[in-house]
């Protein structure tokens, strides 16, 4: 434990290489000219009369009293005593001012982190910077940040969620085709697209009409006795024109044309009609 050593008397100090001691510190005044009395202003006189009445002898009263002040040659000598004070009083405020660095340290690492913990980086200007949010990545039903997982697996990872959201893609691809060749086997376009159609309305009433036309359809495939088709004045053909026309007008598909006019009206009648032809 570091030791402060006061009024002693040294003999001798000598300059080594390698000290016994490196943190010992001492303080050398350089002797100058020796004092004389006559040098001694009036204030330094009635002060070195003030030490000798205290029990100085005269030559350590004039030391003393010279302390900090000129001569009248403009010469200086320092009280060893209060050279001491200043020398402790300077290392009070070196002690003071190293805690309060150490204070500032403190208070500025707490608040790094709190700013780390709330999101934010802090600058080389002293800024705040609001930090991007991390991205996650899912292992086995948990969630870790993208900058945790090492970079190979991470994109194995990425390679294995691209392959599994294909295969859903065609499962469900799949799905369609086989709902759309099931619900409207005779509707003109790819099963897929069908299937699609369907997976899209959110209308039961549609739907119905989409299956009816595709049921018409179907009936006009099948050859049984006179084909209403080519008779003009069955409801069939007559109920096929209006959708043709209405497709042709709005700019759709004859489907959607003939799903279009057997909601209501005319073309439901025709519909109800066709039906019964078709019995």
């Amino acid at each position: 434990m570091p030791r402060k050593l006061k009024n002693i008397v040294l003999d001798e100090v000598s300059g080594v290489d390698v000290p016994a001691d490196p943190n010992a510190k001492i303080t050398l005044f350089k002797r100058g000219e020796p004092m004389k009395e006559e040098d001694l202003s009036e204030a330094q006189r009635a002060k070195m009369m003030q030490y000798m009445d205290k029990g100085y002898s005269k030559e350590e009263a004039m030391k003393m009293c010279m302390s900090g002040e000129k001569t009248e040659k403009g010469g200086h000598d320092m009280d060893p005593q209060e050279l001491a004070e200043k020398l402790e009083a300077l290392e009070g405020q070196v002690d003071d001012l190293t805690k309060r660095a150490e204070s500032a340290e403190a208070e500025a690492a707490s608040l790094k982190k709190q700013a780390d913990e709330a999101g934010f980086d802090i600058s080389e200007e002293g800024k705040l910077e609001k930090r991007a949010d991390p991205e996650y990545v899912e292992i086995d039903g948990e969630k870790f940040e993208k900058s945790a997982v090492p970079a190979p697996l991470l994109k194995r990872l990425e390679e294995q969620a691209k392959s599994i959201e294909k295969m859903q893609t065609e499962a469900k691809e799949v799905e369609l085709s086989k709902r759309g060749a099931s619900e409207l086997p005779h509707l003109k376009g790819s099963d897929l697209a069908k299937g699609k159609l369907l997976d899209l309305i959110d209308d039961e009433e549609i739907i119905s009409a989409l299956k009816a036309a595709d049921a018409a359809l179907k009936k006009q495939m099948e050859e049984i006795g006179s084909n209403p088709l080519n008779d003009e004045a069955s409801a069939t053909f007559r109920l096929n024109k209006m959708a043709r026309d209405y497709a042709a007008e709005k700019g759709v598909s004859y489907e959607i044309g003939y799903a279009e006019v057997t909601k209501s009206g005319e073309g439901a009648k025709l519909m109800a009609e066709a039906r019964s032809e078709a019995n």
